[in-house]
């Protein structure tokens, strides 16, 4: 693709969905979540994002989600058949909710549903009675401080520690830059129209977040879920839950499938 490889997990049967990973990561750390979507009925695509898992990383003028958003296309291009050129659900945790949107909006007849995992995409960090404060006037300590402290209070924290660590370490050794890089782009998110734009075209959108999630606040999840005119669901779980509880975000797969009116089929995992 674009003269040059992207890794990708796929597996299951049924009407193709997307699977976009969150910053720093790859598509192996959510390797449950992922099988557990694709039991749902559906073929799932799960590609490591341009900078991750050795896919090249954007150009400089490409690097924002609507560059990101461009890109996943590209992706569907390589890998969608002909005959079936839209997923059925497109789904997004974190950063990757965040180029979920921008795919979604670019690409409204290549998107059946849009699932928000703990999405980035509210400009705002904290509000308080006489000041607001963005995303990128958080501190950079903050981001990591409650990173390290979001993975110790998840649910089997040292399964999630190792999949998470066994993920960013790899990114780390093969490009550093490009992890500041694309922290930059995630620092920056305002997708809040985006989303409302999606919702207004007919899009089905659900919109989910954590309750111990202290990287992606609560008042984020409230912009993203009023944008798109629902009530959005809220589960237990730190902000990287679904790979705590990959079967809890199959159970959240198959809602937005339904909703999105997918025909789904009848699944046989395999990994490629």
């Amino acid at each position: 693709m674009d003269g040059s490889s992207v890794r990708y997990a796929a597996c299951g049967n049924g009407p193709p969905a997307l699977f976009l990973h969150g910053w720093g990561l790859r598509p192996d750390a959510y390797a449950r979540a992922i099988e557990a979507m694709a039991a749902a009925g559906c073929r799932v695509y799960a590609p490591a994002l341009p900078g991750f898992g050795g896919t090249r990383e954007l150009e400089a003028h490409e690097r924002s989600f609507a560059g990101y958003g461009l890109w996943v296309e590209r992706f569907a291009d390589a890998v969608l058949p002909a005959e079936e050129p839209c997923f059925a659900l497109v789904a997004g945790h974190s950063f990757g909710g965040g180029v979920a949107t921008a795919f979604a909006h670019a690409c409204p007849d290549r998107c059946g549903g849009l699932l928000l995992a703990n999405a980035v995409g509210s400009p705002v960090w904290a509000r308080y009675t006489d000041e607001l404060l963005t995303m990128v006037e958080r501190p950079l300590w903050n981001w990591g401080f409650n990173f390290g402290a979001d993975v110790l209070r998840s649910p089997g924290a040292v399964r999630t520690l190792a999949a998470l660590v066994g993920d960013v370490v790899p990114n780390l050794v093969r490009n550093p830059l490009g992890l500041v890089r694309t922290s930059a782009v995630v620092r920056r998110a305002d997708l809040v129209d985006e989303v409302a734009a999606v919702a207004a075209q007919g899009t089905p959108v659900v919109v989910a977040w954590s309750d111990r999630d202290h990287l992606v606040p609560r008042s984020a999840f409230d912009d993203l879920r009023r944008a798109a005119g629902v009530d959005g669901v809220v589960v237990e779980g730190s902000h990287a839950w679904l790979v705590a509880d990959p079967t809890g975000f199959g159970e959240l797969a198959i809602m937005a499938l339904a909703e999105s009116g997918a025909s789904l089929g009848r699944p046989t995992l395999r990994s490629v």
